[in-house]
């Protein structure tokens, strides 16, 4: 297997992705969230990549991929178009369908890249994540979400948070991943070469300002098949049920397993065939259930 670090100029930033897997048919893309970067992917990376074109970019912010300046281009829509413009670059004849699998923010991310990719998009799998609307539904309904978020918080100050997970990067990063169900040896590869991505704290702020203003408008619903994953002891996120996830896809999966925030890196054995079998049963496995591993 060979993971290519690849570099583009991407509306005026400088962009960089993990691919492997070229040639074959069908492109798999992973969006990591926060703390993270693309290695946390890399049982995912090593399993798809002999099937799939698999792309994992690196989040608006992260290490290699230049931050920028605006708040803006933290917001959803812009690192949007930031992914269609790498798809563009990974599939020039603009031939391949393509199936989204998002964590944490990048879940987010993958929930409003689905409305973009339009028939493009094969699946939708979403662990351990919400959308901007659903995470601001949530908060005014299920209000135990208050005090499982509250790391968010300090986030959402400027200057102030950078400063914070700057200074105290090497002990948070260990704590983060312990308290989410990792030991030691699943903590995923950081990219020393770089300074800790702080940056990328403002998808936050970005983030929820448009956890507001989508209070105020409808919702898009997915009419593509969408698996939910979730791992049950997520000390950051209440697991969701149907009633809570069912507006927002039409063909919804969940699957409940037994295991923490990073469920894809805890048991990659449980995880990845699950993937696998939902995207080759397609349209025929998407259906209103729910079950516990």
């Amino acid at each position: 297997m060979v993971i290519e670090t690849k570099h583009a100029f991407l509306r005026n930033l400088n962009t960089t992705w993990l691919e492997a897997g070229k040639g074959k048919p069908q492109i798999i893309l992973f969006l990591h969230g926060y703390p993270d970067n693309p290695r946390v992917w890399s049982e995912q990376i090593k399993y798809f990549s002999a099937k799939y074109h698999v792309v994992c970019p690196y989040a608006r912010g992260t290490f290699a991929s230049e931050p920028g300046e605006d708040l803006q281009r933290f917001s959803s829509q812009s690192i949007c178009l930031d992914l269609l413009e790498i798809l563009k670059i990974v599939d020039p004849k603009n031939k391949k369908k393509v199936t989204v699998v998002g964590h944490d923010l990048g879940g987010a991310i993958a929930w409003r890249l689905a409305t973009y990719l339009g028939p493009k998009l094969s699946q939708l799998i979403i662990i351990n994540s919400l959308s901007i609307e659903q995470m601001a539904s949530r908060l005014k309904s299920r209000p135990r979400q208050w005090f499982n978020s509250w790391y968010i918080f300090p986030f959402l100050i400027p200057n102030v948070s950078e400063k914070w997970v700057g200074k105290f990067s090497k002990r948070l990063l260990p704590w983060a991943y312990r308290l989410g169900g990792l030991t030691t040896k699943k903590f995923p590869k950081i990219d020393s070469n770089y300074p800790f991505p702080v940056a990328t704290l403002r998808q936050y702020r970005a983030f929820a300002k448009e956890a507001l203003s989508s209070l105020r408008q409808p919702s898009p619903r997915i009419k593509t098949p969408t698996l939910v994953i979730w791992g049950n002891s997520d000390p950051f996120l209440l697991a969701p049920t149907l009633d809570e996830i069912e507006p927002y896809a039409e063909k919804l999966t969940i699957r409940i397993l037994q295991g923490g925030h990073w469920i894809f890196r805890e048991c990659p054995e449980v995880v990845n065939p699950l993937i696998e079998n939902f995207c080759q049963l397609g349209e025929s496995h998407a259906g209103a259930t729910e079950k516990t591993f």
